[in-house]
């Protein structure tokens, strides 16, 4: 199971002096938390590329009047319900599962990806029965039980094929 939560934001100064805000994203799988900080943009190029190809909860608007704590609150609330909406529907996109650093094979229990791929080559079962030959290809002319099938549907178009 996927946990997704959206607890707070945080102002960044930035590089130029101009600050922006960041989404403390905290993501639960399989028992391992990890937090992750992101953009509005970042979450906004995830709902553009996941509307391509599946149907997607509301996004929060892009345009905001005033950048009060208030109305970044209730865009925090926005994105929380957006996420929580992407996990639980019942096929979760791998783009989704990237932009949430969520590694299955991890979350699966495996140390290594090779020890998934040792585990698909295991034969799920045995083979029961084995032919040497094709028996339609190369039909035995050596006797034993007729063909019923070809007999009675030579009999039902009154063919002699014997």
């Amino acid at each position: 199971m996927i946990d997704v939560s959206i607890p707070q934001f945080k102002q960044i100064e930035g590089e130029d002096e101009k600050a922006y805000t960041v989404y403390v994203i905290e993501v639960c799988a399989a028992g391992r938390r990890h937090t992750l900080e992101k953009r509005y943009s970042e979450l906004s190029a995830l709902n553009k590329e996941l509307k391509k190809m599946y149907l997607t909860p509301e996004f929060p608007p892009k345009r905001v009047r005033n950048w009060n704590s208030k109305v970044l609150e209730q865009r925090r609330r926005g994105l929380e319900a957006y996420l929580q909406g992407l996990i639980h529907q019942d096929i979760l996109p791998k783009i989704l599962l990237d932009f949430l650093e969520i590694n299955m094979a991890t979350q699966l229990g495996y140390e290594d990806v090779d020890a998934i791929s040792r585990d698909m080559n295991k034969a799920s079962h045995q083979p029961v029965l084995s032919f040497s030959a094709d028996s339609f290809l190369h039909p035995s002319q050596k006797g034993g039980l007729p063909d019923i099938v070809v007999v009675g549907v030579s009999q039902a178009l009154d063919l002699n094929l014997q």
